[in-house]
């Protein structure tokens, strides 16, 4: 509680807005500067380039973005940049928010665009939503959204990797506020202190 807080800062659209993208672009800016090591979590490459792109036309923020070097490189890029106390900002996608360790001052901004919600795909998670629909279920409160709150933790996960880490994490996606299953993914979280802008 006394070392991160989740801040949930007012946004104009929804993540399946049109318009969303757009709004990422002009506000990042704004919460890239609340600290000097940034990780930012989209879930889409499609969106990550699109904003990146716009970003580096319209700011002097350097921007290491997923895919455009191999994953090492960019870690070791924003070590080196953090060790000279240098801004250093890296662009991710889900895989960016499993396995990544930033300890210390490696992160102390973390900035998730929206909720990690996946589409089932494979034939054994529509097996799975089948059967929770046939036994009257919700395959959508009973499966995606444990399945989201787990990704979710994991991705606030990498901002406090010990007792020594601190900093912002700020969520993107008022659907945690908007939606009734808002409020089981947010109280899936560790207690953070929480900072809901209205």
């Amino acid at each position: 509680q006394n070392k991160a807080q989740l801040v949930i800062p007012q946004m104009d659209n929804e993540p399946s807005a049109d318009q969303f993208t757009d709004e990422l672009i002009e506000k990042l800016p704004g919460f890239i500067d609340q600290g000097s090591a940034t990780l930012v979590l989209f879930s889409s490459y499609w969106q990550m380039e699109k904003v990146a792109e716009a970003l580096r036309k319209k700011t002097k923020l350097t921007i290491h973005v997923q895919g455009e070097e191999s994953r090492q490189q960019i870690i070791e890029i924003h070590k080196s940049n953090c060790d000279k106390d240098k801004q250093s900002i890296v662009f991710g996608t889900q895989s960016f928010s499993e396995g990544l360790d930033l300890p210390g001052k490696y992160l102390n901004n973390l900035i998730i665009t929206k909720l990690p919600f996946s589409v089932p795909t494979s034939p054994v998670e529509e097996a799975q939503a089948e059967y929770v629909t046939a036994k009257g279920g919700n395959p959508f409160m009973s499966l995606s959204v444990p399945d989201t709150s787990k990704k979710l933790i994991q991705a606030t996960g990498r901002l406090l990797r010990n007792e020594s880490d601190e900093g912002t994490i700020t969520l993107l996606d008022r659907r945690v506020i908007s939606k009734r299953y808002g409020k089981q993914i947010l109280d899936s979280l560790p207690p953070y202190k929480r900072i809901i802008q209205y």
